[in-house]
């Protein structure tokens, strides 16, 4: 008989101890193993490999807790594993229908009697018994009766016990210990014991890997990590538990005693903040007894500290539960961290999952969890709050004021689906307060609900509540009447932007939202005050992209738009950037991303403009944007037109926008840009009616200020176009007289049209003092122009070589504008001077042998810098630029500046 020294089989990795001792004790007499350990350590496995391995008859039974009131159900598994000649089969048969009668305690002892000498006649035998805590009382009689006769008899008998929180001392114990039991204990697998049985399925270099990541998610159950291994992609990369995981997962969990299981469902529901004491009373049980469950699955490492391994675990207990199971205990769960004083935010979770929740104290705590994930950005989490507490409110006044809250909640995600929202709040505004109503109109203007919005203003005005109309309102009052007047005027209480007021009240204690939109409206009445812009600035530096109902990116894009039309373009942009960094929400990314562009536009970065306005355009779609479209559309349709791209712009402008776009400040923006479009393709007639359209309604508006549109600027190249260069230079010279003496993009701009009206002898002084602000304010575009219009005159006064040198220069900055039109324009097929391709091949040939610093050098010379400005471009001195210049004339065989290959152009792009 070859039973003892059975080599291990594979898969039962860090069991060799175990196998060598059971094997060893094959052939030595009678002997009884009792296996323990966690529940899903392999016993099951050794049982079976055992019996395989061993040369001789074998009788199995498992035991189930539901077969507990079964009388001798485990004996009769053992006897049915037999091949009994017929004779002991038929009396076996008999003394189990014996058994199965009512017998006294005399006739009980006879059947035991008889069943072990049938069990023993069969020797050398192995007998196992799984799960022996399950079996039946008279079951665990025989299994007694037994144990004292197996001295003399070849029989091995195994029993394995999972762990149990609570052990009890049983006869069957008592008798183990009194025959000299061998007890063994299987523990989980070590990590080099779960890398083993990986290599096993996958080799070894891949299990090496997967190995730490293995460990943490199955604690080293063999049957989790084969349950990860079977989840795993055929080529396995990271560890993600699937559903063989959950399953091995619950199978282990519904083999422990039903009171392991309603810790771990007590445990899923609560979360990792659960302690002993919550377990608990959620679960009914004593502390004691959850204590010494945790301590069991602490064990079994199906817990780690007392918490789930993965996520996926967790998710795995609560989906397993009943529908109706689940949400009774997050119902209990939520009532029970309530009455503990739990913050709303731990407790808001478990009445969702509760559903229905319709206790007095249930809707407050929805509300302020709703508005601490405002306050973070997670506003689906905030909506579910929302939406569950507007359902089981039962006040109308309050729930009108939910609904509000639902509605802006949504909006920061979806505008399009909030405004699904707005009717029934338009019929209830009698019931909502003064912040609620103020919110309300905000959300029907950008929906282009304009007739709605001025009817929800005059319900509340006839309830004498002081929001508008001059009144004196709170705060979010004034604010939304400063708002009103330089965003949809038609609304507002005057015929121009109460500002002087607004100003006057503002103190330490203002809030951002009122300190916001005054800068934006004094910027728009009175032009780029520098108190207004220390305001914007101001409120940027603290400003962070949050949804809260007190700051929201409304706030922010009101301070943003305030530099931008005051002309602070690089104060905008860094904190433009940073809040596109930091924004997590599609309406907060797109509102900064429409700013970003309209700030790349008036710097003249053209790609980035269109870059970030389709940005803007796909996180939020034209629908979505409702008025606000002007914007994003106004500058995309810009850039792409000064691109050269006019079909891309055409396009642009047959996307359907709102009618009512038109009476909002973001109308102006489209206007505008449209009229750059038909102006670019020669229709210049409908440009000329968009800039005249403009400047109307900012006229109308009180909000004539450059910084916004420059729709005289405009209207001048439009007539400029037709001849009319009469009615061009009165509307420059009404441009310059409201810009005033200092500096601008628009000054610079009206300098450059103004220039063109004048006689060729006076447009160089013009056109160079233009290109010096434009250099200054850094729109790149315009100063193309200005320059293209500066090398222009010159070659009217035929001073050539200095036309061709700004010529030059103004192709550079125009390619890095990538304005390709203007760019074949100045340049055309990069040389339009027969006298330059003359010279250019032997000049080029030269250009091989120089240096770096000798090629950027030469580059910036032949644009036309000076010697000092090269200089502080490159952070050298003028005497090392000079020493450069030699060189580089006497290698490209040149004498004078004017003489530089067009070819150096290329070399342009890493010393800007």
């Amino acid at each position: 008989m070859a039973d003892r020294g059975a080599e291990l089989p594979a898969g039962l990795v860090e069991r060799e101890a175990q196998w060598d001792r059971l094997t060893g004790l094959l052939g030595t007499g009678g002997h009884v193993v009792r296996l323990t350990g966690p529940v899903a350590t392999g016993k099951t496995e050794l049982l079976g490999a055992l019996a395989d391995a061993v040369d001789r008859p074998h009788c199995a039974a498992s035991c189930s807790r539901a077969e507990r009131a079964l009388p001798f159900g485990v004996v009769h598994q053992l006897f049915r594993g037999l091949s009994l000649p017929p004779e002991t089969a038929e009396r076996l048969d008999r003394v189990l229908e014996i058994g199965a009668g009512e017998v006294d305690e005399r006739q009980l002892a006879r059947v035991r009697h008889s069943l072990c000498r049938i069990l023993l006649d069969q020797a050398p035998i192995l007998v196992t018994v799984d799960d022996v805590q399950h079996a039946d009382a008279e079951s665990v009689e025989w299994l007694c009766y037994l144990l004292r006769r197996l001295d003399d008899a070849d029989v091995l008998l195994v029993l394995t016990e999972v762990d149990t929180p609570r052990p009890g001392h049983s006869p069957l114990h008592d008798e183990l210990a009194r025959h000299g039991c061998v007890h063994l204990e299987l523990p989980p697998l070590s990590e080099e014991g779960v890398a083993a049985l990986a290599a096993e399925q996958l080799g070894g270099r891949r299990a090496r890997r997967l190995a730490p990541k293995l460990y943490p998610v199955t604690g080293g159950s063999p049957l989790l990590v084969r349950a990860v291994l079977a989840d795993l992609p055929e080529q396995p990369g990271e560890v993600v538990p699937g559903p063989c995981f959950r399953e091995g997962l619950l199978s282990s969990l519904h083999r422990c005693e039903p009171d392991v299981l309603t810790v771990a469902r007590s445990l899923a529901v609560l979360g990792d903040t659960a302690s002993s004491a919550m377990i608990a009373d959620l679960g009914g049980l004593g502390v004691a007894a959850v204590e010494a469950a945790i301590e069991l699955l602490n064990a079994a490492e199906l817990l780690e500290h007392g918490q789930f391994r993965h996520p996926e675990a967790r998710a795995a207990v609560l989906a397993d539960m009943s529908a109706e199971d689940r949400r009774a205990r997050s119902l209990a769960a939520a009532r029970l961290r309530h009455d503990q004083g739990a913050s709303a935010v731990e407790v808001a979770p478990y009445l969702l999952d509760a559903e229905d929740v319709h206790s007095p104290w249930t809707v407050p705590v929805l509300v302020e969890a709703a508005d601490h994930a405002l306050r973070d950005e997670r506003i689906e989490e905030a909506v579910r709050f929302l939406e569950l507490a507007h359902r089981v409110c039962p006040g109308t006044q309050e729930r009108a004021a939910i609904a509000a809250r639902l509605a802006r909640a949504e909006w920061r995600v979806n505008p399009s689906a909030a405004a699904r929202r707005l009717p029934p709040l338009v019929q209830a505004v009698d019931r909502l307060a003064e912040p609620d109503v103020l919110a309300l109109v905000r959300q029907l203007l950008w929906d282009g609900r304009f007739a709605e919005a001025k009817r929800a203003l005059e319900v509340v005005e006839k309830q004498d509540r002081p929001v508008l109309r001059g009144g004196r309102g709170g705060e979010d009052a004034r604010a939304m009447e400063l708002w009103l007047a330089c965003s949809h005027p038609a609304l507002a209480t005057r015929g121009q932007v109460p500002v002087d007021s607004a100003r006057r009240s503002l103190d330490l204690t203002t809030g951002p939202s009122l300190k916001a939109t005054a800068a934006l409206a004094g910027v728009l009445a009175y032009g780029p005050g520098e108190q207004v812009v220390t305001d914007a600035e101001q409120v940027l530096e603290a400003a962070r992209p949050s949804d809260s109902l007190s700051w929201g990116p409304e706030t922010a894009m009101s301070a943003l738009l305030a530099l931008v039309y005051a002309d602070r373009l690089e104060v905008a942009q860094t904190a433009c950037e940073r809040l596109l960094a930091e924004s997590r929400t599609p309406v907060s990314r797109a509102l900064f991303a429409a700013a970003r562009a309209e700030i790349a536009v008036r710097r003249g970065e053209l790609p980035v403009a269109v870059d970030q306005a389709q940005t803007a355009l796909d996180l939020l779609p034209p629908t979505g944007w409702g008025v606000g479209a002007g914007l994003p559309l106004g500058s995309l349709i810009t850039a792409l037109t000064r691109m050269g791209r006019h079909t891309d712009a055409a396009k642009q402008l047959e996307q359907s926008v709102p009618e009512a776009m038109f009476q909002s400040r973001h109308g102006l923006h489209y206007l505008a840009a449209r009229g750059t479009h038909y102006l670019a393709t020669t229709r210049h007639y409908a440009a000329l009616a968009d800039f005249l359209a403009c400047g109307e309604l900012m006229t109308s508006w009180g909000l004539d200020m450059p910084g916004l549109v420059p729709w005289r600027t405009s209207a001048a190249e439009a007539w400029l176009r037709h001849g009319n260069r009469d009615e061009a230079r009165r509307l420059i010279n009404e441009q310059l007289a409201k810009l005033g003496p200092g500096g601008s993009r628009t000054r610079g701009t009206a300098l450059r049209l103004l220039a063109a009206t004048s006689q060729p002898h006076t447009r160089p002084q013009l056109l160079a003092e233009a290109v010096s602000i434009l250099e200054e304010h850094g729109d790149q575009y315009e100063l193309a122009l200005a320059l293209a219009d500066l090398s222009r005159t010159h070659q009217a006064l035929r001073e050539h070589r200095r036309a061709w040198t700004i010529a030059r220069r103004a192709w550079h900055v125009a390619n890095a504008c990538d304005a390709a039109e203007l760019c074949e324009e100045l340049l055309p097929s990069r040389s339009s001077k027969p006298e330059v391709a003359k010279r250019k091949t032997p000049a080029a040939k030269g250009i091989d042998a120089l240096t770096d610093a000798e090629r950027r050098v030469a580059a910036l010379a032949a644009v036309g810098y000076t010697n000092r400005e090269i200089a502080n471009k490159l952070f050298i001195t003028p005497s090392t630029i000079e020493q450069h210049l030699t060189r580089v004339y006497r290698k490209l065989n040149v004498k004078y500046r004017k003489d530089l290959p067009a070819d150096l152009l290329t070399d342009l792009a890493g010393t800007a």
